[in-house]
């Protein structure tokens, strides 16, 4: 890229995780961040840690729900042309699909899949106007292969956001603009803090899945132990931003690859009976 480093970056959820430890690489490289954030007092986490790294003018935080798309729209009239957008932000509605509730189900949809649309409408009329721009949409294998019991939404959000993605690749090429999707194995962010939260609070009820869910709980905090840093997502996306021809997918971690190259040659059949076994579900 003969600029570097033609105009600003945006991260969705930048105050934990991935989007954080991006917010924190892209400033590191001289970008200047903007990072949304829920609330003041996320904010000050990421003022706190762009601090801690001297990077307090490079990085601005910016509260915005991305979940209230009204609020997107009418909020981005006062932000810059970005060259680069992020769409993080992004939870796990842990449960199994018969106990999650309609509206839990839109939520999780609202957040994981319609507002990295609705961000991605907002720049691209700035990126045509540049002639260029990346759109970074951050996956899951989840959204690749659904292997996960109780994650059925989640897994629903993470194959519609790649379905979207490919859509948006071929439409907005043309204006010079690449979309890239990075499809994260399991990292240790505050993803997994929640999930596993969510998995005990429905255990404890009279739930025809309550082993399942005492069972998947234990398996993320064993998991947790072992996982890498947020930061080699990060590292990843930095290098798509700044690439002058990005992959459209980028798969960060062993499990995933291992996960996406095994999935053709393994019988459905089984991986569904492995899957039992291992979460703990009910066998006849």
């Amino acid at each position: 890229m003969a600029n570097p480093h033609p105009g600003p970056a945006l991260v969705t959820g930048a105050n934990s995780g991935i989007g954080l430890a991006t917010a924190l690489r892209l400033a590191e490289r001289d970008w200047t961040v903007y990072g949304t954030v829920r609330s003041e007092a996320k904010a000050d986490v990421l003022r706190e840690a762009a601090r801690k790294r001297k990077l307090g003018r490079r990085v601005h935080a910016l509260v915005l729900d991305v979940s209230d798309h009204a609020a997107v729209v009418a909020g981005w009239r006062d932000l810059p042309d970005f060259f680069a957008v992020v769409n993080n932000a992004g939870y796990s509605e842990t449960g199994a699909v018969e106990e999650v509730s309609a509206a839990s189900a839109k939520a999780q949809l609202d957040v994981n899949l319609v507002a990295p649309a609705v961000v991605s409408a907002c720049a691209l009329p700035g990126m045509r106007r540049r002639g260029d721009g990346r759109i970074v949409m951050v996956s899951s294998v989840a959204g690749r292969a659904s292997v996960l019991p109780l994650n059925g939404w989640y897994h629903a959000s993470k194959f519609g956001l790649e379905a979207l993605s490919d859509v948006l690749r071929v439409e907005v090429a043309g204006f010079g603009v690449r979309v890239v999707i990075v499809e994260p194995g399991f990292f240790r962010t505050a993803i997994g803090d929640k999930s596993r939260a969510r998995s005990e609070a429905l255990g404890g009820r009279a739930s025809p899945y309550a082993t399942a869910y005492a069972r998947m709980a234990g398996l993320l905090e064993l998991a947790e132990r072992f996982a890498p840093a947020a930061e080699v997502v990060a590292r990843t996306i930095a290098s798509a931003i700044e690439s002058r021809r990005p992959r459209p997918r980028y798969v960060v971690g062993l499990d995933a690859l291992a996960t996406i190259a095994t999935q053709p040659f393994i019988p459905r059949e089984l991986t569904d009976l492995a899957m039992r076994l291992v979460s703990g579900l009910p066998r006849r």
